[in-house]
């Protein structure tokens, strides 16, 4: 099977997981470009070498308790940076796609990804606030109501560079006043699988389930190749 996809996958200190993840998925995807990105963490150079991937030390944006940012969530700031990187795997992979891989994610078989398509992420999404589905209707015309951009699932990069540059902008000016005036119904723009849906969707970009891709929570998820919050090195 020819690469049809890249992968940003983002590392902090966990080695062994991340060991893990890409022996598995190496054993099924032998050719398709990785990006490690430590995010102001461990030195994952040695670990991208065995694995044949690319490898960026960049600063830290998660947050902790030590620089008082809430660890599930993003200011604009924090927010740019991640599209920054995301960017960055779309530059150095030239695929027309990218998966998002994280620390929990089990590829245990090959899988086609059926394109075209814009998003495809987990099949039990969350819903997306009412006042960004008002958005999304006005600026898009179409009804959008969920998001799950979590890791295993897959974008399109080549929309994603098209629009990077009104996001960046958009982010800029509005993320953090949005979070400030109306907390309950923006706060989740903080959340960067969140905040990829909402700014797909609004510039007319659809969210769908991903065939190849379950979470251990929906069961029988054998029957899957992609299996995220499998939590064994987490």
């Amino acid at each position: 099977m020819n690469p049809q996809f890249g992968v940003f996958y983002q590392v902090y200190d966990n080695k062994k997981a991340a060991r893990f993840v890409l022996a598995n998925f190496r054993e099924h995807f032998p050719e398709n470009p990785v990006v490690l990105i430590s995010d102001g963490g461990d030195d994952f150079s040695d670990v991208a070498s065995e694995y044949n991937c690319n490898f960026h030390m960049r600063e830290n944006i998660f947050g902790n308790a030590e620089n008082g940012y809430d660890t599930d969530s993003y200011d604009a700031y924090r927010t740019i940076e991640w599209w920054k990187r995301q960017k960055l795997v779309c530059d150095e992979t030239g695929m027309d796609y990218v998966m998002i891989m994280e620390d929990d994610v089990l590829v245990r078989d090959e899988f086609d990804i059926h394109a075209p398509f814009d998003l495809r992420g987990v099949r039990l999404a969350q819903p997306l606030p009412p006042k960004m589905v008002m958005e999304i209707r006005e600026k898009a015309k179409f009804e959008a109501g969920v998001y799950g951009m979590c890791g295993g699932s897959m974008y399109n990069a080549k929309t994603f560079l098209s629009i990077y540059d009104d996001v960046v902008k958009d982010i800029e000016d509005n993320m953090d006043r949005l979070q400030a005036e109306d907390p309950m119904q923006w706060r989740g723009l903080g959340s960067v699988d969140l905040n990829i849906t909402y700014h797909f969707n609004k510039r007319g970009y659809r969210y769908e389930a991903a065939p190849w891709l379950v979470e251990v929570r929906e069961g029988n998820f054998l029957n899957f190749p992609v299996i995220h919050q499998f939590k064994v090195n987490y």
